[in-house]
Formats: structure tokens, sequence, C-alpha cells
């Protein structure tokens, strides 16, 4: 009845109130809760009262809210909050099961809950075995919750209200209370029951209390912090809980006794303090003053500059020894003679004296030059100043001084420099002179350069170069490939080209080039055979000329190499029917063998000419133009059937990358050689282009042997492959088609045995996928995605979204993983998963890559400085960026552009670049963490690493697949290889980051497992920035279950 008249009331004068224009804005609060709750909640004099309403009328402000307070049963408030029927309930224990229904603010103050009993009870009560006694508790309270689900009582009395709880221990209904401490220590002082109702187990089950709040109302978390916050430090909260708990709560009390102890034993020990040290700091500013005063006397006197002071009158106050040397005056004859009476002077002195007299006069000379002393054979140049120094107080006087620097050896410098720019005009204008000339003779050059090039290509002749100084060689290109050396492995003969003339002709060679290099002869000419790399010997008509300078000293020593060999063999046949045949048919034979060479020379250059346009030079394999005519004859025919194999090295752009081109051309060569031991007669090899092979097999009768064949050939790339001194293992792709079901023409044979490799690589690689029209759809779509995402960037089609990560000990979000969304025009929204393969197979990864990394850094920064707190940020690298030389620049550049420390950065990397590009990579990696940058070893688990490649890398945090988190529900052994994996990284000093948590299950086994951190769905999906502002406005700590 009581309430009833108090609603009543309320509701009368809240219909007489007045409205006013200053609250016409105001938004309604509905507040709900129990009473009988003190000192939370009670009923004083007729009035609502307690320290959750006042606390609650002091967080909302009337000129933004207004309040309507409403009583009823805990359970029926809780229920409405839940359905956004009433905005709060006022303060109310936190719990996960609670987190699930409602909102918290920050917390308000901690809650414990205690035990219990009569004085008169002697029982010793513990939580083990407080079950065999009556125990009563608040009905629906959270102390229930407790009692049923921690300490495991099952059977117990329920009481409406706390007070009519305590009735029945007093009375001795019940044996024990459980309940809240504060709730409980109120009433029993209220109600005057101080040593007769005692705790018998206090501080249980510590929970933090703060305001419920409806989620239809997410926007007064904020508000209510940030009132709360201003009330602490305004001193307002502490006021009201001394009014509430001060005299209840005996742990208040103590803290406060020992605080005020505390701080006077803290400002007795400061007072002692600072009286000792500003004793000490007055004797060490007595001991400096001293020690500068003698200092600056020392630098006055023998610094090598000179000084003059007077005072307003003119009179001399100081004049230190160099001026004396200076003007050859002596400092005790002038000290506080005036200026006009220095008579007569020297004229440097009077010049010196004029100076300062206007410098009295407040005319005040700068950087003046005057050559000390006049007239003198050793004089310097000095910079003379005149300035003014004020006194510092009314008892100092302004002081006028005179200042000299010696500036001669700078003045000299001057002089010689002017000297020397007119010397450099002159010779200037020389050069440019000789430069027009010799623009004009390297012109001729050009052309003359271009002529002789043309005419020895049409003269079949090889040049070749010796640099006298080096003693290395250089030959044409052409006399490389006919002769099969290389030019490393000439170099690398002693004596180089000369160590593979023919024994017989050393000496005709050696005597040659000593006539021409000694001046014997003009032109050194001779013939000889050289030995080819298989052992054979190719005659050559030799020409040379050696280049010296000025004084005849040999630089070059350069000509030509003509291929004489037919015309030796013509020679020798010649010589040989001269001795077999009569006279009489020595003129027919000798025209007859003329005719027979000139006919071998028309085969040879038909045979080299078919051989450019048939073979490969790199890997002497039928190139693309052989394969495609092959082909075309064979599909003429009727009832054919053939296969075609279409190879492709695995990971070859990384091997150019890392070891080369020329590394590249010798691993060309090699495989073409392995391939050849593996295909047969009728099977035709030949080399695409690039590292692409195709074989095509012939009248096949079953398409069992095109994959014994393929199987053949993967196996054979098993086997590494020696590339100087490294063994590299590189695998194939292949992609098979079959004439005529996968196509009637060469092209469409080709282009589908193309479609069908690419598809072999996106499966991973070294393996064979045969050809199907489906493959068509995926192959349009990668090309498709290609194409729009080589405008992308620039398009401003991309969008980065950050995904918080949680530290499990402390609940708060630590840092973000950036991630990249595309959304394009035309295809809409992109999956990572579609594009970034994509990406970086054509190298577009680069630039996507670098626009990310520096992205993230700006905006991490931004974020850092407004919520100031040092988040960190961490970001996908991609091994085709690692491998780019400026990598590690990049990286640097990203963050001096932004700002961001280099602590807060951490880049991560996945096992399997480690294992494709361990040793050109870990070098960068350490140089970066050097810089204070993190590095992660992401989907650690699902690559190829072992215990040892992992000790070696530079890293910093380990983290956890999703597909092992997915599974700790249903796998045991899934559980024991986490619980490895923490175990692992925490004793290799490593942090450990759990992905792809989803529920609650899963976090409270990372936890007990000791994992450091976690992210996904479970604390929140990727988000864009401006989601990101609105988490961390919210301040939220996750209320992560102890395990």
């Amino acid at each position: 009845m009581k309430r009833c008249n108090l609603l009543l009331l309320i509701s009368i004068l809240l219909i007489l109130a007045p409205a006013s224009a200053v609250y016409a804005e105001r938004e309604d609060i509905r507040y709900q809760a129990e009473l009988d709750y003190p000192p939370y909640k009670y009923i004083h004099n007729g009035y609502l009262a307690g320290f959750d309403i006042d606390l609650t009328e002091m967080i909302f402000e009337k000129k933004d809210y207004l309040l309507d307070f409403s009583t009823g049963s805990w359970e029926y408030a809780y229920e409405k909050l839940i359905q956004g029927e009433i905005e709060t309930t006022g303060l109310m224990v936190v719990s996960e099961e609670r987190s699930q229904d409602v909102l918290f603010s920050q917390p308000v103050l901690g809650s414990f809950i205690s035990v219990y009993a009569r004085e008169s009870f002697r029982d010793k009560v513990t939580l083990g075995n407080m079950g065999k006694y009556k125990i009563g508790v608040g009905k629906q309270q959270y102390a229930e919750t407790i009692l049923n689900s921690k300490a495991g009582v099952k059977e117990y009395i329920e009481y409406p209200t706390v007070p009519e709880a305590l009735e029945a221990l007093q009375s001795g209904a019940i044996d024990l209370l459980f309940e809240n401490q504060e709730v409980v220590d109120y009433l029993i002082v209220e109600r005057g029951l101080t040593g007769k109702i005692v705790r018998r187990i206090s501080d249980l089950y510590p929970r933090d209390v703060a305001y419920g709040i409806s989620k239809s109302s997410p926007e007064l978390v904020p508000y209510i912090n940030a009132r709360l916050e201003h009330l602490k430090r305004s001193g307002a909260f502490e006021d009201l809980y001394q009014q509430y708990f001060f005299v209840h709560s005996e742990a208040y009390n103590t803290m406060i006794r020992n605080r005020i102890i505390s701080g006077a034993v803290i400002i007795f020990c400061l007072l002692v303090f600072g009286v000792v040290a500003v004793r000490m700091y007055i004797k060490h500013l007595r001991r400096a003053i001293h020690s500068e005063q003698q200092f600056l006397g020392d630098v006055i006197e023998h610094s090598g500059i000179l000084i003059w002071a007077v005072n307003t009158d003119s009179r001399i106050t100081r004049f230190n020894k160099y001026a004396e040397t200076l003007t050859g005056l002596r400092e005790r004859d002038v000290l506080g003679e005036s200026l006009g009476s220095l008579q007569p002077l020297k004229p440097n002195a009077e010049q010196l004296r004029k100076l300062l007299e206007r410098a009295v006069l407040q005319d005040y000379a700068g950087n003046v030059e005057l050559r000390l002393p006049d007239n003198h054979p050793n004089a310097r140049y000095f910079s003379i100043r005149t300035t003014l120094i004020k006194g510092l107080d009314d008892q100092s006087a302004d002081i006028y001084v005179l200042v000299g620097m010696d500036v001669d050896e700078r003045k000299q410098n001057e002089l010689k420099l002017q000297s020397s720019y007119e010397e450099l005009e002159a010779t200037y204008e020389e050069l440019a002179a000789t430069e027009v000339e010799l623009q004009d003779q390297l012109d001729k050059l050009r052309v003359s350069e271009r002529r002789f090039h043309l005419a020895s290509e049409g003269s079949g002749a090889y040049m070749w170069e010796l640099d006298w100084e080096t003693g290395l060689y250089k030959l044409s290109d052409r006399w490389y490939e006919v002769m099969g050396h290389t030019e490393e492995e000439i170099n690398s003969f002693e004596g180089g080209v000369l160590s593979i003339i023919h024994p017989d002709d050393q000496e005709s060679s050696r005597n040659a080039r000593q006539q021409h290099l000694t001046g014997i002869t003009p032109i050194y000419e001779t013939e000889y055979r050289m030995r080819t790399r298989d052992n054979g010997y190719v005659w050559f008509e030799v020409r040379g000329k050696a280049i010296v300078d000025p004084r005849d000293n040999i630089l070059l020593f350069i000509g030509s190499l003509i291929d004489i060999s037919k015309r030796k063999q013509v020679e020798f046949k010649l010589n040989n029917s001269y001795q077999e045949l009569e006279a009489t048919y020595e003129q027919l034979t000798a025209t007859q063998q003329e005719l027979v060479g000139q006919y071998d020379v028309l085969l040879e250059n038909q045979k080299n000419i078919h051989r450019l346009a048939y073979v490969d030079s790199l890997s002497n394999l039928p190139n693309r133009l052989s394969l495609l005519e092959t082909m075309e004859n064979y599909l003429q025919r009727p009832e054919g059937k053939a296969a075609l194999l279409f190879v492709d090295t695995d990971n070859f752009k990384y091997i150019n990358d890392t070891l080369g081109h020329k590394s590249g051309d010798i691993l060309i060569r090699k495989a073409s050689e392995r391939l050849q031991s593996v295909v047969s007669g009728n099977e035709l090899l030949s080399r695409l282009g690039g590292d692409e092979f195709v074989i095509f097999i012939k009248d096949i009768t079953d398409r069992e042997s095109v994959l014994n064949l393929a199987d053949t050939i993967l196996g054979a790339f098993r086997q590494s492959f020696l590339i100087g001194e490294s063994n590299l293992y590189v695998s194939v792709s292949i992609g098979i088609s079959f004439y005529p079901e996968d196509g009637e023409s060469t092209e469409e044979i080709l282009k589908n045995a193309d479609v069908a490799m690419y598809r072999a690589k996106e499966e991973g690689k070294g393996t064979y996928v045969l050809y199907d029209k489906s493959m068509h759809t995926a192959f349009n779509e990668r090309m498709n995605i290609e194409k729009h995402l080589r405008g992308a960037l620039g398009n401003q089609e991309f969008e980065l979204h950050y995904q918080p990560q949680v530290d499990i000990r402390s609940g708060m979000i630590s840092g973000f993983e950036a991630l990249i969304r595309w959304n394009n025009p035309v295809l809409g929204f992109v999956s990572p998963l579609s594009f970034i393969k994509v990406a970086e197979d054509s190298r577009l990864i680069i630039d996507i890559g670098e626009w990310v990394l520096r992205e993230a850094c700006l905006f991490m920064k931004q974020v850092n400085e407004r919520m100031l707190y040092p988040y960190k940020i961490s970001v996908n690298i991609s091994i085709i960026q690692m491998l780019q030389e400026d990598f590690t620049e990049m990286v640097l550049d990203s963050l001096a552009v932004s700002g961001l420390v280099p602590s807060l950065l951490e880049l991560e990397i996945t096992e399997s670049v480690f294992m494709k590009s361990f040793g050109s990579i870990v070098s960068k990696l350490e140089f970066l963490k050097s810089q204070g940058i993190r590095i992660a070893l992401d989907d650690f688990g699902t690559g190829y690493s072992s215990l040892g490649y992992l000790q070696q890398l530079p890293i910093s945090t380990l983290k956890m697949d999703k597909t092992f988190i997915d599974s700790l529900s249903e796998k045991d052994y899934s559980q024991a290889f986490v619980q490895t994996i923490i175990q692992l990284g925490h004793n290799m000093g490593l942090e450990v980051v759990a992905e792809g948590v989803e529920d609650s299950g899963q976090l409270a086994f990372l936890k007990e497992s000791g994992c450091d951190k976690v992210q996904g769905y479970l604390v929140s999906k990727p988000l864009p920035e401006s989601g990101v502002n609105v988490l961390l406005a919210q301040r939220k700590q996750y209320g992560f279950p102890d395990m």
C-alpha cells in the first residue's frame, strides 16, 4: 500500500509540474528495479532512496534526460529490460549469461558474496560442507545463481527479498545466509544486529557491478561511461560512496585509514628529501657559477678573439690580451680611461675606437672587415661587430662591446675561390667548344660503326677483341654458337683464345702476332685451326690490329675471324687431286672440285636456314613453327588420334628473380635434356617459348600410355637440378588434351591443353590434369578477374577492413589485422580467395600490397592518436613483394610516411613462402626485425615447415590456422595439437594467436591452454574504418570467463 501511495504522489507531482521550454527536447529514461535491496535501492520516509537511485539521478542530467522511476520484482524488471520496454534497471552484477541479453556500462564498483550465521552458531562452515545446513538466499538474485552453479548447493530456501532472508536467519528458520556482502552488512548495521549476525566466509566470488542497459538503447552506454568518468574525477562519486558505504563497509574504512596514514608518511618523507635536495643544489650552483666565471675569463683571454668593452660613459671596462697584441695598448693602462683620452693611436686602433664611439651613440657595426695590424707583413683579416649588452637589473650598467673574429683563413679562401672561378669560366668555355667538336665526331663514329656492323654481318666474319690490360676476350655471339664455347669458358682458359689453337698452328700464329706487335707488319694476318667444344677443329682466316694510346701503350687488340674450313677442304682436295691426276686433267679436276665445294656450301646454308627457322637456339629443340607445321600436317589425316602434353615448369619466375636470367637459361637447357630422356621417337618434343614445352604424340591407341608418360615426366622432375653451386628442385605442371575429342584444330588442341595446365597449377602444381570443357568457365573467369584487376587500384576500388585481436588475459583489444576488400562496378564484391592468386601470378600484387601496407599504417596512426593507445596493425605480405630488391625500403618508407612506430607493425608471412625462398628472404626479415618490426608466421601447421626451419626464422608470433580451431570440439587430437603449438610457441619466446574463434567453447579451451590472443567472429567480424571507430569508442572489455 505504501508503494502505491508513493507512486500516486509521484504521478500527481508530475502532472502538476509546469513544463519548461529548456527541457522540451529531453528524452525519457524508463528505470525500473526491485526495492528492499539496501543500500542500493529501498524506500526511506516514503521516497525512493539508495546509492543506485542517487547515482542514477547524478548521471542523467536534467537538461538531457527525464527519469521515469518505477518498481517491481527483479525477474519482472529484468524481463522488461530484455524486451526493451525499459531502458535500465540500474546497477546489477555483470555475468556472461546476462551479457548475452543486455548491454553493460563500465564497472561502477565490485561486489562480493559472504556466508552469514548467528553468533551462537558454532559449527565450522566451509564451501564444501555448507550444503548440509539449512541455507537461505534471495530469490532470483545473482547470489542464487552462484550458489547453484559455482558452490554446487542444490537444496536451499528462496526468500522474496534479502531483508526477509535476514529475518529468517535471525529467527533460526535457517542456519546460514548466502547473499550479497554489501547489502547484508548494511542491513546488520541498520537493524542493530552487529555482533548477533556474523560472517563465516567473506569476499567470495568477486564480480563487477555495472549499469544494465537495454540493447535497444546502445547510445546510453557511452553516455553513462562518460558521466561516470566525470563524477569520479570531480569527487562526487567518492562522496556518494562514503554516504552509503562508509559506516557499513569495514574494508572501505580500513582503506581510508591506510590511505591517510600513507599520505602523511609520504608528505613527511618528501619534505625531508626536499630540504636536503635544496641544500645540495645550492652548493652545486655555487660551484658551477664559480667554474663558469673562471671558464669565461679563460675564453675571453685565450680564444683568439679581440674584445674591447666600454660603459655608457665611454670608459673602458674590458680590454683582453688579443686586443693588446693588435693595438699596441695595455689593459692596465687603458682600464677606466675614456675613449676620447686615448691619444695618439695607431691607424688600426683609431679605426676600432671610432667604431666603439659610434656604438655608444647607438650606431652599431655589423661584420666590418679590417686588416690588422695595418701595414704589417703578418696582418690578418678580422670581422668586427659592435653590440650592446643590457644590464640585468637597475644596479647593473649597460656595456658596449666591440668583438673582432679572425677570418683571415676564410678571406684568403674567398680570394683563391674568386681566382679559381675565373679560371673555371675560361676552362668551361673551352670545354663547351670541345663538346661540340666531340659530338660531331661521335655522330660520324656511330655512322661508321653502323656501316661496319652491316659489312661484318654481310661478310660472315666473326669479330674478336682482346682487352690488353685485363687479358679478357670478347667474340661475336655467332662464333660462340658455332664453336660451342661460352665467354666465361674462353676467359677461364690460360691464354684465352690462344689455348684452343691447334698445336701445329701455334708457332706460326705466335710469330705473326709478334711481328705485328713489334711494328714489323702493319696488320696481323694468319690462318689457324681452333678447337670446338666437341673436340673438332674449324679453320679461320685471322686479321687484326693493335690499338695504342699516344705513348704507344697497347689498349686493345681487335680483329675478325672468317670461317675458311670449306676453302681449306677444297685446297686439300685440290692438292691431292693434283698429285693423283695427270697434268692434262688438272684444270678440269680443279673446276669440278670447286663446284662440289660450292654445292656443299649451298647445302650447309640451306641447313642453317632451316635450323634457324625450325629449331630453338637455347634448347636445340623444335620450335613453335616446327610444332605447328607437324600438327597441321597430322591433323589433315582422316581417322588420326593424337595427344598433346603442355608442360610448364613451376616457380620459374622465382628462379629468374632470385638467381638471375642466366641461371634461368641453364635450367631451360637442362629441363630440355631431361624431357628428351623420357620421350620416344613417336613423340615430338618442342619448346613453345619461355619455360613452356609441348609433347605431341601421334597415333595413340589408348589414353593410359599418355598418362604413364605424364607420370614419368613428373617423376623425372623430382630429382634436383645442379645450377652453379645450388641444387634446385623444380616441378612441372602438365595439361593434357586429346585429338579429336578436345578440338579439331591445332589452335584448339594447344589452347585447351594450356587451360588444363593452368588448372594443374591451381590444384597445387607438380601434377597433371586432363582437359574438360567445364574448365573454360574457370579459365575465362580468371582472365576476366585479371582484366578488371589491372585498373582496380587506379579506380580506387579497394577498401581495407580491420578485424580486432583481443588479449585473452585483459579482455581488451590489442590490435587489428588489415584485410583487403574489392568492390568492382562490373563484378561486384570479389572474394580475396578469387583475386589474390591472380594478382600474384600477374605481379599486380606488388603495387596492391604496397597500397595495403601504406593505408593500414596511416589509419592505425590516426586511431592511436585519437584513442591515446598503441594499437598494433598486422598486414599480410606476399612472396612476390618480398622478392623485390626494394622490399625493405618500401616497408620503411610506409612507416616513415605514416609516422607509425615500427614496433606497432606486424608483417604476416605464410609457411609456404619460407619453404620456397627461405635463403633469399630470411635476411630481409632479420633486417626488418632489427628495426623493431614484428614478424608473424601465419596459418602455422598447414604448410611444410620443420622445427629446424622454425628455429632459424626471425619471427615474433605464431598464428594458428582456423582449421585447427574449427575442429576443437569434435576431435581430441585437434585439442592436443593446439596445446602443443601453444607450448611450442611459448618455449621459443613467441606470442601465440588463434584465428577463426567463433564460439565460447573454443575460447574457453584456448584460454585454459594459455593462448595469448584471439580473433574471429566471436569478437567481431572485419570492420570498415567507421566500424573500428565506433567499436573503440565503446572502450569495450570482453568479459572472457575464468577457467
